[in-house]
């Protein structure tokens, strides 16, 4: 199984076009089965996907959700792209607020294996969706039992503590006893940040130090929108697991060099033991 995030704050830094082309071109080229996206936009006068339209390209709804997908949702788009080269998906996403009065932003969650049902949860009940303070996960629980959460917490320390403790406890009904997988832009530097560090590692395995294989983790890799004065790479991107199993690899992709920069952050990807397994398994069987 290879699981990617990455915040694209679409419609921000790059081209859509180019960001499109360059995640379908990984999703593809390294065989990626699951994956979120954090910073997701949709321009708000934009024209309204029906039910039939969304079920059309297996679209997983949350009736809890009041924001319609329009057509030029960046993660409609994409699946839109991934059908037409035969690429198969089910697929969600939840807006989290509004920006500007012209765009609502939110999370999205792609799997190969099939959703069995969405989940949401509002972790800034003091906002309303108006202000980009807001916050929101997303939860899809998939037909093998496992369950992917996909998170964009604040840059305060305060405020991602709230926002963290309203996770855990979430978590704590989802994880049964399926392997549940937390991922997206926690906004806490694994390096400088050690409280918030040692916070996340308390109830989840970070991926990252346990694997076999890894790369710089570093997924801020020079000034951006919040951090201008940040001269030095950040580890900001997270997949956790729970409970901690095998990670074969964890790779970081656009980072400017070795593949295109398409957002202020960077990519990473996860191989878990079990997708290597599969592969061996193939290669006995042939």
């Amino acid at each position: 199984m290879k699981i990617l995030t990455l915040n694209c704050h679409t419609s921000a830094e790059c081209d859509i076009k180019k960001q499109l082309d360059a995640i379908v071109d990984l999703i593809i080229s390294e065989k990626i089965t699951s994956f979120c996206l954090q910073g997701v936009k949709q321009v708000r006068t934009e024209r309204i996907i029906d039910h039939v339209g969304l079920k059309r390209i297996c679209f997983i709804e949350n009736e809890m959700d009041e924001i319609p997908v329009r057509s030029g949702n960046f993660a409609f788009l994409l699946q839109k792209k991934l059908q037409r080269l035969k690429n198969n998906f089910s697929w969600t996403w939840a807006a989290s607020h509004e920006i500007d009065n012209n765009f609502d932003e939110g999370l999205a969650i792609f799997s190969k294996t099939p959703f069995k049902n969405v989940n949401t949860k509002i972790l800034t009940k003091k906002f309303d969706y108006k202000d980009q303070r807001r916050k929101k996960a997303v939860a899809a629980i998939l037909k093998d039992g496992r369950t992917l959460i996909n998170v964009h917490f604040s840059k305060q320390y305060k405020q991602f503590l709230v926002e963290w403790n309203e996770v855990v406890a979430w978590t704590k009904s989802l994880k049964k006893d399926n392997n549940l997988f937390l991922m997206g832009d926690f906004n806490i530097d694994a390096e400088s940040n050690i409280l918030g560090y040692t916070k996340i590692c308390e109830h989840f395995q970070d991926t990252y130090a346990d694997a076999l294989s890894r790369g710089d983790g570093l997924t801020v890799r020079g000034a951006v929108k919040g951090w201008q004065d940040n001269q030095i790479g950040k580890r900001v991107d997270y997949i956790l697991a729970y409970p901690a199993q095998p990670i074969v690899s964890s790779r970081i992709y656009f980072e400017g060099d070795l593949t295109p920069r398409i957002s202020s952050h960077a990519g990473v990807v996860i191989e878990t033991e079990e997708a290597v397994s599969s592969k061996n398994s193939l290669r006995t069987s042939g």
